[in-house]
């Protein structure tokens, strides 16, 4: 056994389980080892996870040299842009364990990729300049990268049979099989057309779009629609805003709304129930404070706008709501709450299409597009939140326009 074996391990076995657990016994049995071998190599379970993160990094780094040095050479930021997806996407498909660890892990330590790269000779904060000139909060580079991050996402989870319980369909302790080269292939066209197109509306109705006129209905309709919560939620949405929805306690819960632990069971079965129920409720006055916007727009393409309008206008209101649905996006593949029928039945009477993948019935791709739509304003909302040149962390209104044209048009409408 070698320190490269452990190292493996780890990421095979701590990444099966979205690191829900990180025990060094289990690590042990897969190598069929006793636990105290394992020190010869590493002191301690963080020396291991330190190593498993300079090994990304290492290997990433490696691998993303020669593709920048490439793309660069193309004179179209465009074709730039959509070169680098073509590379993420296809990169962490093939890399499961990778994903998964810069997914929950990296994101842990607030770790982020410019920082680490930059050690190892990529700037990522220079490409993303030379890549793509654009700089204006959200940047066409940061709309492609969250794009890429859903699709590879829902790629995972639909091609290793991730269920809704978190558990998989593993034969042996590992997953069925690894996606063929045509699944790759198909997976990784898919993202880069969703990237460059959107949802493929028509360039001339979203330029005519009135913005400024359905900028101004949305907010005097969200002032009369918006009404506070159920004040025992807000207390989960609190707890759930501070640790994060896997550390937070019935105990903090309880204490933050003013009842016993037995006086909180009286309203929840369990802590799942309590989480559940807190998203579900929230994601039905999402769709509700939308469905409230449909009468306000002449045309899907109004109405798709409004939409948007509608999502980031609650959620900024609720910040405690988008902190908790941040850590949904971030920490759990398997949570997989699923979007009320009401906010699906409202993209469906949009008649938008999505390419999804070849199985998906008409239902899903709807599903994958609302779920794409809610994970990128909740991404682009909550990078906002944390910069520090902002002081309410709220987006304004260009910044969601173009939103709106990166969803219907793609970096196509960047121009």
């Amino acid at each position: 056994m070698t320190r490269d074996d452990v190292i493996n391990a780890a990421f095979r076995v701590w990444g099966r389980e979205f690191y829900k657990t990180t025990s060094l016994a289990k690590i042990a049995e897969t190598l069929n080892v006793s636990k105290p071998a394992l020190y010869r190599h590493f002191s301690s379970k963080e020396a291991l996870l330190e190593a498993m993160e300079n090994r990304f990094y290492d290997d990433y780094a490696d691998v993303i040299k020669p593709i920048i040095v490439e793309t660069l050479k193309n004179n179209n930021w465009q074709e730039r842009l959509l070169a680098m997806v073509r590379f993420i996407t296809s990169y962490f498909a093939r890399h499961f364990e990778y994903f998964i660890f810069s997914l929950i892990k990296l994101h842990e330590k607030k770790l982020f990729f410019s920082e680490a790269l930059k050690k190892r000779g990529v700037s990522f904060t220079e490409l993303g300049r030379q890549v793509v000139p654009d700089q204006q909060y959200p940047s066409a580079l940061f709309l492609a990268g969250v794009t890429s991050l859903f699709g590879t996402a829902l790629f995972h989870k639909q091609h290793r049979k991730i269920f809704r319980d978190g558990s998989a369909l593993l034969v042996d302790g590992e997953f069925t099989e690894e996606p063929s080269e045509e699944e790759l292939r198909y997976f990784t066209g898919v993202t880069v057309q969703r990237v460059w197109q959107g949802l493929g509306f028509n360039r001339a109705v979203i330029d005519a779009l009135p913005y400024t006129k359905l900028e101004n209905l949305s907010a005097e309709k969200n002032l009369r629609t918006q009404t506070a919560g159920d004040p025992l939620l807000q207390a989960v949405a609190g707890a759930v805003a501070e640790a994060g929805p896997w550390d937070a306690s019935m105990e903090t819960v309880a204490k933050r709304s003013g009842l016993s632990k037995s006086g909180l069971y009286a309203h929840f079965k369990s802590k799942q129930d309590m989480l559940s129920r807190l998203f579900m409720t929230e994601f039905e006055r999402i769709a509700e404070n939308t469905a409230a916007q449909i009468p306000l727009g002449e045309t899907r393409e109004e109405q798709l706008y409004l939409a948007i309008l509608s999502i980031a206008g609650y959620l900024q209101s609720r910040t405690e709501i988008l902190i908790a649905l941040d850590w949904v996006r971030i920490q759990r593949l398997e949570l997989d709450l699923s979007v009320p029928p009401t906010l699906i039945d409202f993209f469906a009477g949009l008649n938008l299409t999505s390419s999804g993948t070849s199985s998906d019935s008409p239902e899903e791709k709807r599903e994958n597009i609302s779920q794409w739509i809610l994970f990128l304003l909740v991404t682009v909302l909550m990078r906002r939140l944390y910069q520090e040149d902002t002081e309410t962390g709220r987006i304004n209104n260009d910044s969601l326009r173009k939103i709106f044209r990166f969803v219907t048009l793609g970096v196509e409408g960047l121009e």
